[in-house]
């Protein structure tokens, strides 16, 4: 999706309109069937599913010039298959699910670009099944620290800073482990000097111990 520019996409659905929704507000509910797709022009959405503990366990993050629900708009599903939820400020393109499916069937470009798109979020989330499958908890919080620098992130000589504020909380909801797991291990990591915080719950990783990760 990198290949299409906001007004690129805006001139291709001259339908769609901009939404906004503040931090940790929901967009989309479990089994919704909503009659519009979203393009995300600013902020981060986490897509997630709650377990029968009653646990969150997050699922992807989607970032700008991302669209969700993918699933449902590739008509795979019927529903909405989990919640999708603000992460910070967010601002989306609200496409016409019928416009939406048109410009598929009739514009090779947006097609081509669609297909490079999902092939990129496929191998986000092979990655993640790989680090998910990590025993050691210190190796599986670097391997999804990495994903989000490199994902949503910015670099600079010696740190990737993650480009949303991140909490001990969603580490755990992003990795499948123990609140006081994630906590005991950060701080190992920001002993080590691995990790720094910043204001606002910003979060640094040295860049590089992500590159030593396969």
């Amino acid at each position: 999706m990198r290949n299409l520019t906001v007004e690129s996409v805006k001139g291709l659905f001259p339908r769609s309109t901009v939404r906004r929704y503040d931090k940790n507000q929901i967009i989309c509910y479990h089994g919704d069937k909503p009659q519009h797709i979203f393009f995300v022009l600013k902020g981060h959405v986490r897509y997630y599913d709650i377990d029968e503990q009653g646990n969150e366990k997050i699922l992807h993050i989607n970032g700008p010039q991302n669209i969700f629900p993918m699933l449902y708009a590739f008509d795979v599903t019927d529903e909405v298959n989990g919640f999708y939820c603000s992460i910070d400020n967010v601002e989306v393109l609200s496409i016409p699910l019928k416009d939406f499916h048109e410009v598929i069937k009739t514009n090779i470009e947006f097609s081509n670009n669609l297909v490079l798109w999902f092939l990129n979020e496929i191998e986000q989330l092979v990655y993640r099944l790989n680090s998910l499958e990590k025993t050691d908890s210190r190796v599986k919080i670097l391997y999804a620290l990495k994903s989000l620098a490199l994902n949503h992130g910015q670099a600079t000589d010696e740190w990737h800073k993650i480009g949303f504020p991140i909490t001990q909380q969603f580490i755990a909801d992003f990795t499948g482990l123990a609140r006081e797991t994630v906590s005991s291990t950060m701080h190992e990591l920001e002993k080590d000097k691995i990790v720094r915080t910043g204001k606002l719950r910003s979060l640094e990783v040295k860049r590089k111990e992500l590159d030593k990760l396969s």
